[in-house]
């Protein structure tokens, strides 16, 4: 027997019912759409109270843990706190305002607690019986992968089937003008298609109300929604362009040239391209300013993915690297070999926080990687049977892979080996190979855009069921998102402040400081020294590099500005000379200040000199070895003749 459940995604707060659908296939399998409402009950069924603990755990998978219960579901005073009383420490203060206030304090806290477990339970406990809309097989011989798209169609909705369509693009002979690349807005209500040949269109795929269509009668190689689906970015031939909801042309980005890949950073306003150049470039969609232009020097990208926790940019070469990129950086902060072959397939998983990875590769292998332990190799990697063209994560964190005329969908919670996990769920698309695999945010849906046109197809399970109206509501009006997007723009994070660990923002340099001294670091054999805290040798001062070497004291220190300022001394048969100059370092008062400072004294500045004619005596006596040209001195021999030369004096 076989269940599915399928989460709904509205935003409406009242009962509605929840449907049963079944279906005849040797055995009966039961479908069921889980809406996270209140069931309607049968005439013959007793009603239970909407208190008690199993209506409470039928409601689960809040994106909000910390959040309150539904007045409707409140109790003036919980079950767990009736009868409650302070504990004695609170019974025996003698002022009975001071007792009867913190009393009070008491069991408000104690409520409170009592009101958060419930508002838990209610939010995201998971029924029985029920994953988060996923297929379930109570027989182990039997396989969710065998569920088609016709039997999902048949046993949902009216409203859920129709968002399981296809877009038949090709003309005549089975010639169209794909392939095509497909992109959905990030509240998942609009969809943007670009065909190989020039086609481009934009409608909402929910109500099939068309925004534009157009023909640019040129090369398309992706297309991407900036900040809402008022606007979107076209990769074409040469240039790239920025066109409005009507297809009339705003922008033409001269300085990305033939553009293949395409990402927009939704809280920096950033546009970020690669292309056949090699290279990665930012432009600020805001102010049209370039911020970064950065040389890969690796050739021709066609993978391009952006991590949701950092917004950091992750490339796939055809070397079988990956590099990930900031803007603040102008080399790759991580180049990790993931492939033996060209990087085919590139995504981020959102469900974890961005710290998965998965790659895929020319050499037929997908890999699973954790970000934080890149080192270690994939947490998990297999063979598919064709090389994967592309690779998608589901908010929900469903792994698609589409390989040859297939599209396989994963758990990536099994467990970890070479072996390829049981499919979840399999889609074949007969004489089309699909190109690139999308999945709808907040919805059961995963696009495929392919030679023939665009496929839809149902996936239980893969869209979040709650979402943030603050960030994508797919029910916004006009002046919510105006009002959203003048939001959005205040809040604007700077491109300075994209780093690979964005905890470490706001946080104090811990480093210590350069006037209290240095600690080698450990380094290999031959290295050129450097500082505990990572500062190269060459930028150390002199007392630093002493200090490094062993020569001098770790306690010892020396004041730079002193040392810059101290006494000249002049050569042999040579006058010190000043030059008349007004300003700067030769004014009158600091030659006066220069003079008045030749006749101190200072010991620190004599050490320092002493030590330097020490290094310098050694360093030139490496170099003679080096040339075998050092004559060590010779020890002076005894003679009768020093007699004469001790005694020797001025003659009378």
């Amino acid at each position: 027997m076989i269940r599915l459940s399928e989460h709904g995604h509205g935003g409406s707060s009242k009962g509605l019912a929840r449907e049963k659908y079944r279906i005849k296939k040797k055995d009966v399998l039961h479908f069921c759409t889980h809406r996270r409402r209140w069931p309607v009950m049968a005439p013959h069924e007793q009603r239970r109270s909407k208190h008690d603990a199993d209506a409470l755990k039928h409601q689960a998978n809040s994106i909000a843990r910390a959040t309150r219960l539904p007045v409707s579901l409140q109790q003036s005073t919980p079950t767990e706190t009736l009868g409650m009383r302070p504990p004695k420490s609170l019974t025996k203060i003698k002022d009975k305002k001071l007792r009867s206030e913190l009393s009070k304090q008491y069991l408000s806290r104690k409520r409170a607690e009592s009101h958060a477990k419930l508002a838990d339970e209610y939010l995201n406990v998971t029924a029985p019986g029920e994953d988060a809309g996923l297929i379930e097989v109570d027989d182990e011989m039997e396989r969710t992968a065998r569920v088609t798209q016709a039997d999902i169609k048949e046993q949902v909705g009216v409203d859920t089937a129709r968002k399981s369509f296809e877009l038949k693009l090709a003309g005549k002979d089975n010639v169209g003008l794909g392939p095509y690349r497909c992109d959905y807005t990030r509240n998942g209500r609009h969809l943007l298609l670009g065909g190989r040949k020039g086609h481009l269109a934009a409608f909402d795929w929910q109500s099939g109300k068309l925004s534009c269509e157009i023909q640019v009668r040129e090369t398309v190689r992706d297309v991407r929604w900036l900040h809402n689906h008022t606007f979107f970015a076209a990769a074409q031939k040469k240039y790239t362009y920025i066109y409005d909801q009507n297809g009339l042309e705003i922008h033409r980005l001269k300085d990305h040239i033939e553009v293949q890949r395409m990402e927009f950073l939704p809280y920096h306003f950033l546009l970020a391209t690669i292309g056949k150049p090699g290279y990665l470039k930012y432009q600020d969609t805001s102010t049209g300013m370039m911020v970064a232009s950065h040389r890969t020097g690796l050739g021709s990208c066609a993978t391009m993915a952006q991590n949701p926790l950092n917004a950091v940019i992750h490339l796939g070469h055809a070397n079988g690297t990956v590099t990930l990129w900031t803007p603040n950086m102008s080399t790759p902060a991580i180049k990790l070999l993931s492939h033996r072959g060209p990087v085919t397939g590139l995504s981020i998983d959102s469900y974890r926080a961005g710290r998965e990875m998965v790659t895929s590769g020319l050499d037929g292998g997908i890999k699973v990687w954790d970000m934080r332990m890149l080192g270690r190799g994939p947490r998990r990697e297999w063979v598919s049977r064709r090389a994967a063209s592309d690779v998608a994560y589901s908010q929900r964190g469903l792994l698609g892979v589409a390989w040859g005329a297939h599209v396989s969908l994963y758990h990536t919670e099994a467990e970890l080996g070479h072996a390829p996990p049981g499919p979840y769920m399999t889609q074949g698309l007969p004489q089309c190979a699909p190109l690139q695999l999308r999945f709808c945010p907040f919805e059961d849906v995963l696009g495929v855009g392919h030679a023939q046109g665009f496929t839809s197809l149902l996936v239980p399970g893969a869209g979040e069921p709650n979402f943030d109206s603050s960030e994508a509501d797919p029910y916004e009006t006009k002046a919510r998102r105006r009002e959203r997007e003048v939001h959005s723009l205040l809040d604007k994070i700077q491109p300075d402040m994209i780093t690979l660990d964005p905890d470490t923002m706001g946080q104090l340099d811990t480093r210590a400081s350069r006037a209290q001294g240095v600690a080698a670091a450990p380094e290999r054999s031959g290295a050129v020294p450097r500082a505990a805290d990572g500062t190269p040798y060459a930028r150390l001062t002199r007392m630093q590099r002493l200090q490094l070497s062993g020569e001098a004291a770790p306690d010892e220190q020396v004041n730079d500005s002193d040392e810059e300022q101290g006494p000249v001394v002049p050569a042999k048969g040579t006058a010190a000379k000043e030059k008349n100059r007004a300003r700067g370092r030769n004014s009158s008062m600091k030659r006066y200040l220069r003079k008045k400072r030749q006749n101190v004294v200072d010991a620190n500045t004599i050490a320092l000199r002493e030590k330097y004619q020490h290094e310098k005596a050694r360093r030139r006596e490496e170099h003679l070895k080096r040339q075998n040209q050092y004559e060590p001195p010779r020890k002076h021999e005894p003679s009768a003749l020093d007699l004469f030369a001790r005694n020797r004096g001025p003659r009378s």
